[in-house]
């Protein structure tokens, strides 16, 4: 079997490879890594192409993607894998198999692109990621910390529904302070898309926790709002700062 899955990861690695117009590669992270350089939309249509194993069974695929991404050392071609399970419903087993792949996260675009795969289920089959999600939450690892958060809604003109706004803000709440840049950013765009989702609790929590909002979260939650809510929030935030209490009706 492991002969047939390095047979699969080079035929995805030859397709993939055929598309850089790179000759050195650049390094990614900790050069484990590497990037071809290829625009995103090219390498998403080598994946719609279909491979030599895209009428397999589920099963059969799921261990053939699992192999890929564990295994490539190429952005692109991990890619494909996340592309496979994007915008899809999938089963129990699917799931459990893609929640490991966060431990191979080293970049926000791999992050955002599980986010997509795991806010999906969330909104579908809550109960099989939330767990997962609040342990990753308190987690060491600072990619599980963000995808926490961000797979709780990812963007919210894709959902149909949402948890409640409690619940989402429980698992911001533990990592307001947190000092990693891309937990930072990532809080702020949950805020951002809690907003969308529930604009008046959102303008409210805002107002109270101004200044326990880190300046990089705070851009990102606020960067989609109109002049005057975005001008109002910022006051409020001013007016923390000083120490006087902002007000507390959203207004």
């Amino acid at each position: 079997m492991t002969g047939e899955l390095q047979h699969h990861l080079a035929e995805v690695t030859e397709r993939v490879e055929g598309l850089a117009s790179r000759v050195t590669p650049a390094k990614l992270d900790r050069g484990e890594i590497v990037r071809l350089g290829i625009r995103v939309p090219d390498v998403r249509r080598a994946q719609k192409a279909g491979y030599s194993f895209s009428a397999a069974p589920a099963e059969e695929q799921l261990a053939i993607w699992d192999f890929i991404w564990r295994h490539s050392s190429h952005y692109e071609v991990m890619s494909q894998a996340l592309y496979a399970y994007q915008h899809r419903q999938l089963k129990r087993q699917e799931i459990t198999t893609i929640r490991r792949w966060v431990e191979r996260c080293t970049c926000w675009e791999h992050s955002d692109d599980l986010s997509k795969i795991y806010a999906t289920v969330v909104e579908e089959n809550p109960g099989w990621m939330l767990p997962t999600l609040k342990f990753w939450n308190r987690s060491s690892n600072a990619w599980k910390r963000r995808q926490s958060m961000v797979s709780l809604i990812e963007y919210a003109s894709k959902r149909s529904r949402f948890l409640p706004f409690e619940q989402l803000i429980s698992f911001i709440e533990p990592l307001l302070g947190d000092e990693e840049h891309y937990v930072q950013k990532g809080l702020g765009w949950t805020l951002r898309e809690i907003h969308n989702a529930y604009p008046q609790e959102t303008a409210d929590y805002l107002n109270r926790r101004a200044l326990a909002i880190s300046p990089r979260a705070w851009s990102a939650a606020t960067e989609k709002l109109n002049k005057a809510d975005k001008a109002r929030l910022n006051a409020a935030r001013k007016a923390a700062r000083r120490g006087n209490p902002p007000a507390t009706d959203g207004r």
